[in-house]
């Protein structure tokens, strides 16, 4: 009989254990901040180098920019150029609206594929406290 009980717990055991490990699959999720234009570009290729390291696990990548450079981001056939890249690698490009604004950067004049977040670094703290991302700031 104590043998009985013994196999019961050593089988609820695994099972329970079993169950907690196959919940589902962490993504690995990344963002980078930035005030530099420029960097984009080593910034995407990263990323592609992540996905291809990562594989079944690369979740999300976010790049966030801020600061007086980004009225760059106005410059239509500079950032038509790098969201051909970020798209490609699956990169969203996001930008501070409290920069926007004090730049007087009117949102149309923005690529359609930039989104705009209220504010950089409350969202770079809110990832990586809500979505346990990756994080570094250049």
């Amino acid at each position: 009989m104590k043998k009985i009980g013994i196999l019961i717990l050593v089988f609820m055991l695994g099972v329970s254990g079993f169950a907690q490990t196959k919940t589902g699959i962490e993504k690995n999720n990344y963002v980078v901040s930035t005030s530099k234009i420029p960097q984009l570009e080593p910034i995407i290729l990263t990323a592609e180098a992540l996905k291809q390291e990562d594989g079944h696990k690369f979740g999300d990548f976010q790049i966030v920019l801020y600061g007086r450079n980004v009225k760059e981001l106005t410059d239509k056939e500079k950032m038509n150029n790098y969201v051909k890249k970020a798209k490609a690698a699956g990169v969203e490009i996001k930008v501070c609206k409290l920069s926007i604004n004090y730049l007087k950067i009117d949102k149309k004049d923005l690529h359609p594929y930039i989104k705009v977040v209220d504010h950089a670094f409350t969202h770079l703290l809110q990832l990586q406290k809500n979505k346990n991302y990756y994080s570094i700031e250049l």
